[in-house]
């Protein structure tokens, strides 16, 4: 499994400047149970909230708060109320977050950090020697090879897991020629378009148009658009962030090219949809994880998905359909699921990620691929499974939907061709939940463009 690739201008930015701070430990965490009494567990989170950088990230917390007054209302873990007691705010500064994710350690005794979502984490060194369980978004390279971080999806950043799922939803719109975009100067929008543009090369898409120069902060799409037109360009790959998509969009109305498909690697969001019905037509949206909209249309196959709609809507409505907030669920889920699985034992630190990392099949209740996280804090192992949606007529829909609803597409990283989805992947017969007989394939309003 792969980690998050998440594709934004400012993680991007923040990561250039290459700003580290070494942290020094505050003990191993693994003989007490800071924060923990016979009524509670008090856990932080740690966040860019507030400042330039903050867009897309401070959203975590609100998955998580949703997930906590869910189980907290269910009577809590072993009859423990689940508290977060404090949100550090980094405010988009390397030497801050540091800063603040050792107050949470040290002065505020949390037993964990359930949501991180920063754009350059700095304080993982800290948190890695301090033995501080910790959940959250994978968006630089600093959270692997440490036992007690957890990444959403993997603590393994790699951009090139998701050629295989961009080459084959090139061949299932029918594109032979790709246009590909990626902010100049930062690292990770790069790094994710070239890996994903080589694989469509090596899977028979030509990338006629490729800008790895995009200004960032934004700029004018229309000099790519017309090359674009002239290549005779069947489909645009952009690793930008949604306004310069939906920039994207717009200009290729203008050029006859609004019914090319578009894939976004970033800028999910349903009021942007909505709001630019005509621009937005045959845009498809990437995602790690069953696609929100598996809730309107084949809800008795993905239980988990209508139970953290159900649950965000009552709780955190605002953030329903955030991908962030998604993640800061998912965190939660897994922060949980390992105190149970420590159950009446005596609860430390090391006793949670030590039944964390046995864990083999973790899907978040439904709603992402199995997790194995014996390997997945130094590897990222195929299979990769990617679930698609497009925007269509100001709303959007499941797409490249496979036999019997399966929303979750996987590969093996070396064919473009699907592979039958590993035992306990949401949607597939014999997950719980999920009916074992299969029917026949829709792709609900999904066009080849």
């Amino acid at each position: 499994m792969r980690a998050g690739r998440r594709v934004g201008v400012l993680t991007g930015a923040v990561a250039v400047l290459g700003l580290s701070l070494t942290a020094c430990s505050s003990g191993s965490g693994g003989g007490s149970a800071p924060g923990v009494t016979k009524t509670e567990i008090k856990v932080g989170a740690l966040a860019t909230v507030t400042g330039p950088l903050s867009s897309g990230f401070g959203e975590i917390v609100d998955g998580v708060r949703a997930y906590f007054d869910m189980v907290n209302a269910q009577g809590g873990v072993d009859g423990r109320q689940l508290v977060l007691s404090n949100v550090a705010n980094d405010a988009g500064s390397p030497t801050v977050d540091t800063q603040v994710a050792r107050n949470l350690v040290e002065q505020d005794h949390v037993f964990a950090i359930v949501g991180v979502g920063t754009p350059f984490f700095t304080a993982s060194s800290y948190l890695a020697k301090s033995g501080t369980p910790t959940f959250g978004e994978v968006v630089s390279g600093n959270w692997s090879n440490a036992p007690n971080l957890f990444g959403t999806y993997g603590s393994v950043l790699n951009y090139s897991t998701n050629g295989t799922s961009v080459a084959w939803m090139a061949s299932q719109v029918s594109a032979t020629r790709a246009a590909v975009v990626a902010y100049r100067g930062v690292a990770q929008s790069d790094a994710a378009c070239k890996a994903d543009a080589a694989a469509l090369q090596k899977f028979g898409v030509k990338v006629a148009v490729a800008d790895y120069n995009y200004p960032l902060g934004g700029g004018n799409p229309d000099a790519d658009v017309f090359r674009m037109a002239g290549s005779k360009v069947q489909l645009l790959l952009t690793c930008l962030q949604g306004p310069d998509n939906l920039a994207f969009a717009k200009v290729m109305k203008q050029y006859h090219l609004g019914s090319t498909p578009s894939l976004w690697l970033d800028g999910y969001s349903r009021a942007t949809v909505s709001a630019n019905a005509a621009a937005m037509q045959h845009v498809y949206f990437l995602f790690q994880h069953v696609p929100f909209e598996a809730v309107d249309q084949y809800p008795s196959k993905y239980p988990g998905m209508v139970a953290y709609v159900q649950a965000m809507q009552k709780y955190e409505p605002a953030w329903t359909y955030d991908d962030t907030a998604l993640q800061g669920w998912i965190n939660a889920a897994q922060f949980v699921a390992g105190l149970r699985a420590v159950g009446h034992a005596q609860l430390t630190q090391q006793a949670l990620v030590s039944a964390i990392n046995t864990e083999t099949d973790f899907t978040a209740g439904g709603l992402m691929p199995p997790l194995d996280w014996r390997t997945s804090h130094t590897k990222a192992l195929p299979p990769y499974c990617s679930g698609f949606a497009e925007a269509y007529d100001g709303h959007t829909v499941p797409a490249l939907v496979r036999q019997g609803g399966q929303l979750l597409t996987c590969f093996t990283g070396t064919s473009d061709k699907p592979i039958t989805s590993p035992a306990g992947t949401p949607g597939t017969p014999g997950t719980p939940g999920t009916p074992s007989t299969s029917g026949t394939s829709s792709g609900g309003a999904s066009s080849s463009g």
